[in-house]
């Protein structure tokens, strides 16, 4: 027989839900946050934060393929999920072909499949932080290219800060470098992106170091997402002639030359939001997009 209960004693239950999808995911698109990510203000900047589920019977070791950096990344399945579509059987077969190639000949494969992948699905809440990222992926790159998807700011005394955006709130978040306010930079801040709202408070999980939030309102659509790209861009060649006059000119003549990157051309005519949430018996959600057939990506 079961337990009674006893006054004083909670009554032990069963657990109802589960975060961990017992589901079998290969072959799956998702969005994902690799582990190799936490330590990365904004990412990793080859990734994308979008990859093929390559092995996925394991739910707290999953092997998935980015789709940006075509690179093999580690992540756990628990939690909500966000599937975006799903490969056919022979796709995953020429991945696994084209990584033993090299990266260079997978590289040219896993792009385009993002690029499809988000056009499927449409502009909207799930794949916006995806056009974002791919947007502020850009600037970054002809900016300043290092392994964050972050922006660094040297001030005068030799004091770095690193600016990402977090693409689920579309909010700037600039780390300072230092436990106090610096008004001068504040200043900045506002004059480079006519910001009203500069929020300033502690990074906590940066050891306390002092950040500041400079929020901007979510795009709706494509254009929207290019205008505000353009409008962080001059905001940080601002901040370069500011405090870093030589930078300035030399990032300056580098675009001149060779021109800006622009990720999300490919994406013009991206229509509206077209995914659907089901809900399954094991308390996982899993977001889907409504595509042809049975929803497979060639």
């Amino acid at each position: 027989m079961g337990p009674y209960p006893v006054a004083g004693v909670p009554l032990e239950r069963d657990p109802l839900l589960t975060d961990v999808c017992d589901l079998p995911l290969t072959r799956a698109i998702l969005i994902h946050r690799g582990r190799e990510d936490a330590s990365l203000p904004g990412g990793r900047t080859e990734d994308l934060g979008l990859g093929v589920i390559l092995d996925g019977r394991s739910p707290a070791r999953a092997e998935i393929l980015d789709l940006g950096s075509a690179q093999l990344r580690i992540a756990g399945l628990e939690g909500p999920l966000v599937i975006l579509g799903w490969v056919f059987s022979s796709t995953l077969k020429n991945l696994r072909a084209n990584m033993e190639r090299g990266s260079e000949e997978l590289r040219r494969s896993t792009l385009p499949l993002a690029l499809e992948t988000i056009r499927r699905a449409g502009f909207g809440p799930l794949t916006r932080p995806l056009v974002l990222r791919l947007g502020f992926r850009d600037l970054a790159r002809d900016l300043d290219l290092h392994e964050s998807t972050a922006i660094r700011l040297l001030l005068p005394g030799g004091r770095v800060v690193r600016i990402h955006l977090e693409y689920d709130t579309t909010t700037l978040v600039a780390r300072t470098g230092s436990g106090a306010r610096d008004p001068v930079l504040e200043r900045a801040f506002r004059d480079a992106f006519s910001a009203e709202d500069v929020g300033a408070g502690a990074c906590l999980e940066a050891g306390g170091i002092h950040c500041y939030r400079i929020p901007f309102p979510p795009p709706s659509g494509l254009e929207e997402t290019r205008r505000l790209m353009r409008r962080l861009r001059s905001g940080f060649l601002h901040l370069f002639a500011r405090f870093e006059s030589d930078r300035y000119g030399a990032v300056r003549e580098q675009l001149q030359t060779f021109g800006e990157r622009d990720s999300l051309a490919p994406l013009a005519g991206i229509r509206g939001p077209r995914g659907r949430v089901r809900a399954r018996g094991d308390g996982t959600r899993i977001v889907t997009d409504r595509l042809p057939s049975d929803g497979r990506v060639h």
